[in-house]
């Protein structure tokens, strides 16, 4: 299986290489705009134990919005804590930075995956301020990726960066705390540019990322890293709000839940078999990796991992 695994990720890969040149690397972020366009990579891991990684596996990125993932585990893991009082669980619409529907809706956010969201959910995290906040998310992923100390570091350029122009976050934060939806505003954005600073390779992503295609059990060390419904959560709001106003298209092109990040990093997840990480910072007009989503969509289409192709027989 690994090495048919292994030959249909090469195929994949060239397919990336070749969608990339079309896309453009995130600039607002200035120190992203840093990153090589032509860079790309693979991993995938199952949950019968295959491993395969290709491309620029050693290239590390930041998780950026993939970081919500995990946060969202870290925070679930200890129970909900209130959050669904304070952020909605339905599709945006919306670009992931966008305050139409704050202004529309009391400041309560649409979900957890777009910033307003994800700010949220950064400030309830436990710790006594925003870098222990943003040290829980760290931990959480090394131990789900069974990896070193090392692993996962926060990248100091990067996280400067996004502090120096985090002007919509801000206003997003404070915005919710004039509705009430967060106590200190300063606190949870800046937990937040630090979560989204984290960074990984393709492997320790797809690798960190096992347990949600397990039903929160790492099915390699049988360690239930979270409880089932809270995965179910989850992977649900992966598929319905996990790539913002391309969220419809990427179901029918791929069919499986997933979140993407502006660095270009996707973590994809197959309920029951497996855990795919791209990577290739050539963006598209909405935010997600051109080469990501073709690596994507020719997995699914040769790997039947699509969700919703369940029953219906190939043509």
């Amino acid at each position: 299986m690994a090495e048919a695994l292994e030959g249909l990720a090469r195929e994949a890969l060239d397919l990336g290489r070749a969608a990339a040149p079309s896309g453009k690397v995130a600039t607002y972020i200035p120190e992203l705009g840093r990153a090589d366009p032509g860079a790309v990579a693979l991993a995938i891991h199952t949950v019968d134990g295959d491993a395969v990684a290709v491309g620029d596996v050693s290239r590390c990125f930041t998780l950026q919005s993939v970081s919500k993932v995990f946060a969202l585990a870290a925070l679930l893991r200890g129970g909900d804590d209130g959050l669904w009082e304070h952020v909605r669980q339905e599709p945006s619409g919306d670009a992931f930075h966008s305050i139409v529907r704050l202004e529309e809706e009391g400041g309560r956010p649409r979900n957890p995956f777009i910033n307003a969201g994800a700010i949220v959910v950064s400030g309830r995290l436990p710790g006594v301020d925003p870098a222990a906040r943003a040290g829980v998310v760290r931990a959480f992923l090394r131990e789900a990726a069974a990896s070193g100390d090392e692993a996962f570091a926060m990248d100091e350029a990067v996280y400067r960066s996004e502090c120096r122009t985090g002007f919509r976050n801000r206003a997003l934060a404070n915005f919710m705390c004039h509705h009430g939806v967060l106590v200190d505003p300063d606190g949870a954005a800046d937990g937040y540019f630090r979560q989204c600073a984290l960074t990984a390779d393709v492997d320790a992503l797809a690798r960190a990322g096992l347990f949600l295609a397990a039903g929160g059990l790492d099915p390699h060390r049988d360690l239930r890293l979270l409880d089932a419904a809270a995965t179910r959560t989850i992977v649900a709001l992966m598929g319905t709000c996990g790539l913002y106003d391309e969220v419809g298209s990427f179901a029918v092109r791929v069919g499986v839940p997933g979140k993407s990040g502006v660095s270009g990093a996707i973590l994809a997840i197959v309920p029951g078999r497996m855990s795919i990480a791209c990577f290739g910072p050539a963006l598209g007009v909405r935010g997600n990796s051109v080469a990501g989503l073709a690596m994507l969509e020719f997995l699914a289409r040769e790997l039947s991992l699509s969700v919703f192709d369940a029953g219906i027989a190939p043509p």
